[in-house]
C-alpha cells in the first residue's frame, strides 16, 4: 500500500488559481487512498465541495479502481467518458496515479495529494512507513522490522542519543529500536543485533 496524506486546500488552489475557469474533474482512487480514506468516494465529494465554494469550474468526479494501473487512455474515457470532457484532473492519488494519468492525457494533471511511504492494511489498522524503497534490503537482520523506514533518522544500528524511554524524540512516537529489540527478544534472535551493518548504498535502489 502506498500512503499519501492531503495537501492543504491552500496548496491545492495555488496550483488550481491561473486555470480555474477551465473544466476541471476530480479523480480518486478506491486503492489505496481510498483505505486510506484520502482519495476514496467521500473524499472526492469533499474536494468537488471545497472546490465549488471557491467558484472553481468542477464538472464532475470519479473514482478509479486503481489510479496506477491503467490499460489505456482510450480503455479510461470508454469506462468514465466524463473525464474526457475536463480540461484539468485534479487526481487523489499516490504521485504514481497521477504521473500515469500525465503521461496518457494530454490535460493538466495536478496532485491533491502527498506520497509519503509504503505502508500496509492489517484488518482496519493502517501500517505506516513500513517501506522505504532504499533498494537494499536489511529487514532479515530485524526479523521482518525495518528502521530505515521507521526511524527518522534511518538508524541502522541501534537507536539514536535522541530515544528517551523507548520514545523517539520526534512527534511523539515509539522507537523502533524498542520495538525491534521486543521482537528479536522474543523470538531469541538478540544475538543478530550484535552485527555491525555498513550504511546504505542508495545507488542501488537508482
Amino acid at each position: 500500500m502506498i500512503v499519501t496524506r492531503s495537501k492543504p486546500i491552500e496548496e491545492i488552489m495555488d496550483q488550481i488559481d491561473p486555470i480555474m475557469d477551465q473544466k476541471i474533474c476530480v479523480i480518486g482512487c478506491s486503492l489505496c487512498a481510498g483505505k486510506l480514506k484520502t482519495g476514496g468516494e467521500p473524499e472526492v465529494k469533499n474536494m468537488i465541495r471545497q472546490l465549488q465554494d471557491k467558484r472553481v469550474n468542477v464538472i464532475d468526479g470519479v473514482v478509479l479502481k486503481h489510479a496506477c494501473s491503467i490499460e489505456s487512455w482510450e480503455s479510461l474515457i470508454k469506462e468514465q467518458p466524463v473525464i474526457s470532457d475536463a480540461e484539468v484532473l485534479l487526481v487523489m492519488s499516490c504521485g504514481i496515479g497521477v504521473s500515469l494519468l500525465g503521461r496518457l492525457c494530454d490535460k493538466i494533471v495536478i496532485p491533491a495529494l502527498d506520497t509519503v511511504s509504503l505502508g500496509a492494511a492489517l484488518n482496519d489498522e493502517i501500517l505506516l512507513e513500513m517501506c522505504s524503497m532504499c533498494g537494499q534490503c536489511t529487514v532479515g537482520f530485524f526479523s521482518g522490522l525495518c528502521p530505515k523506514s521507521g526511524c527518522p533518522k534511518s538508524q541502522l544500528n541501534g537507536p539514536c542519543g535522541g530515544s528517551n524511554d523507548g520514545e523517539c524524540e520526534v512527534r511523539e512516537r515509539k522507537c523502533i529500536w524498542t520495538r525491534i529489540y521486543e521482537v528479536m527478544e522474543a523470538k531469541n534472535m538478540l544475538s543478530m543485533l550484535n552485527e555491525t551493518l555498513s550504511p546504505t548504498e542508495y545507488n542501488r535502489g537508482l
